[in-house]
């Protein structure tokens, strides 16, 4: 766990490596008795369904560990859990602390210490589907629901006074000026003395006030860049107070919108990119960082300068690689064609706001990140949702107004929030999945009269025709290895010719802002109900490269088109 931001002077522990594990099967949830004997190993980060063992296994599986981390009686100690799921619950020394419904988020718990050296660690994680427990994650999403600790554990002591972030806002670009939001936790004093530093230069100390635990400041950033795709700047700030310290990434960047175009750092930019799921035969989303690393050389390779990453908050490691190499991202918090069931339900809707806003929280520094997205195709056409829908963009603009705020709709003639969005993004398979009227052509050929004609229906819409218009998914199926002369459907001929005549499409028009491919690379979908004739070996097979990140003819197809 080295993502930022960094503590270095706190005493802290990561607990990844391998556990015991015990599978419970179908036990009640809420009735698992810790206790009970692990005869098994399993891997943290890991999935449980992934492996050969227990492949495809819906249940409790039980996580143990002995940690040794010395901590005085009443000493403040934060369990720190990166990302699971479906949901846990957490015993520390056999006493119950808490428990995390959320998929994929993170999540913190608060101990404290006894004065022992040894404790013992136990976490139970359900992955089986509960419309009560997970509103977020019904069963017919098309990606797998795995069952694990997908990213990583670790237990730190904290200070009396604890500086929990520091958010960094570009005030003014041009002057390389900064506002720093300082923001402490434990016992603040009504003046407090601090050093601050930029890049690792000189430390400047400052006196602050804080009020209600925040002190805000304004810096300028010594010999400050701006961060942009084909120049990624990245710049660190330091602060130090009483026996803690916090280290913060970030870069120099604005976003914003003018008219139909998107602005980064004032000037107009094409979002072209794919959308990449944290997905692997082996890992599923606990991915090692070698593998999400590569995968975002893939996409760089394509010419891309975007990434929607799908349809879950994504490991933190992820948005610092991103950071890193330039790639600019929408991220979104679960919900996957939510219906209005769901969306009028208030514990479904907390459930929403609640993610997206720790979404928005977490990665509040990254410069890659541009767009916060929420509800996937969910029944935005319905003015009984509208609630929902606002509550979320008030919940994300409140924790950071600063980016932009969208939502993939597939509804875009009939969906009555766009208002609410600075991005109108609409899901459209021209052609695959859109029912076909006219059999003398090929599938190909519907394409770009469709996206001419979706363009200009939206231009009209009041409250949508002065927003930049974004094709949040586009896209068709193959298998890989699969070849025909006809190019057939499902063949990699058709694949290429359809990613092509997609891309094209998009850049050669206008008026869209830009695209994101479906999808980076296959990935595992549901494989024993609903339209399992679409979900070929359960796997979604629109990927430029197969599950295993083999490239199919549409990844060079693409990439001749994109850098044309």
């Amino acid at each position: 766990m080295d993502h930022f931001p960094l503590h270095p002077l706190r005493r802290s522990q990561v607990l990844d490596g391998t556990w015991d594990f015990a599978w419970l099967g179908e036990a009640e949830f809420d009735a698992v008795d810790p206790r009970q004997p692990c005869p098994e190993a399993a891997a943290v980060p890991g999935t449980f369904d992934a492996g050969s063992r227990r492949h495809g296994a819906r249940g409790v599986g039980l996580y143990r560990r002995t940690v040794r981390f010395p901590a005085a009686a009443g000493e403040r100690l934060r369990l720190h859990l990166d990302g699971l799921g479906l949901r846990a619950r957490v015993w520390w020394d056999g006493i119950a602390v808490g428990g995390c419904d959320l998929p994929y988020s993170g999540h913190a718990i608060d101990l404290s210490g006894d004065g022992a050296a040894v404790h013992q660690l136990v976490i139970a994680v359900d992955n089986r589907f509960d419309a009560r427990r997970s509103p977020l994650f019904p069963p017919y999403s098309d990606f797998y629901a795995y069952g694990g600790i997908y990213r990583s554990v670790r237990l730190e002591a904290l200070p009396a006074l604890a500086l929990a972030r520091v958010r960094v806002t570009t005030c003014d670009l041009a002057a390389a000026r900064v506002r720093l939001e300082l923001r402490l936790e434990g016992a603040v004093p009504a003046e407090l003395p601090l050093e601050l530093a930029f890049d690792d230069g000189a430390a400047e100390r400052v006196t602050v006030r804080p009020l209600g635990g925040v002190a805000v400041l304004e810096r300028t950033v010594p010999g400050a860049q701006p961060w942009s795709p084909d120049h990624p700047e990245l710049h660190t700030v330091r602060v130090a107070v009483g026996g803690d310290e916090i280290v913060e990434r970030f870069g120099l960047r604005t976003v914003a919108t003018r008219g139909d175009a998107i602005l980064l750092n004032g000037e107009p930019i094409r979002l072209i990119g794919v959308n990449r799921h944290e997905a692997h035969p082996q890992f599923g989303p606990a991915q090692p960082r070698a593998l999400i690393l590569d995968d975002l050389h893939l996409i760089k390779e394509l010419g891309c300068n975007f990434v929607r990453a799908v349809h879950y908050p994504q490991d933190p490691a992820f948005h610092d690689l991103c950071d890193r190499l330039g790639l600019l991202v929408w991220e979104e918090s679960l919900g996957w064609q939510l219906g209005e069931a769901a969306l009028t339900d208030p514990a479904c809707v907390a459930q929403v706001v609640e993610q997206t806003r720790r979404m928005a929280a977490q990665g509040i520094n990254h410069p890659s990140v541009i767009l916060w997205g929420f509800l996937n195709e969910s029944a935005s056409h319905l003015a009984s949702t509208a609630p929902a829908y606002a509550a979320v963009v008030a919940a994300v603009r409140t924790e950071d107004p600063s980016r932009l705020v969208s939502w993939a709709s597939d509804k875009p003639d009939t969906d009555v929030n766009f208002a609410l969005a600075d991005v109108v993004s609409v899901n459209t398979y021209p052609g695959w999945f859109d029912p076909r009227a006219d059999w003398d052509s090929t599938a190909v050929a519907v394409i770009r009269p469709h996206l001419a004609r979706l363009a200009a229906r939206l231009r009209t819409r009041p409250g949508v025709e002065d927003k930049p218009l974004l094709v949040s998914e586009i896209g068709t199926c193959a298998l890989y290895g699969c070849h025909d002369r006809a190019h057939a459907q499902w063949s990699e001929e058709f694949q290429a010719d359809y990613m092509v005549e997609a891309c094209r499409g998009v850049i050669d028009d206008a008026r869209w802002a830009g695209l994101a491919l479906w999808q980076f690379g296959d990935s595992r979908s549901y494989v024993g109900a609903g339209d399992v004739r679409g979900k070929p070996r359960g796997y979604n097979c629109a990927g430029l490269v197969d599950e295993f990140r083999r490239p199919k003819l549409a990844f060079d197809a693409v990439k001749k088109a994109v850098l044309a």
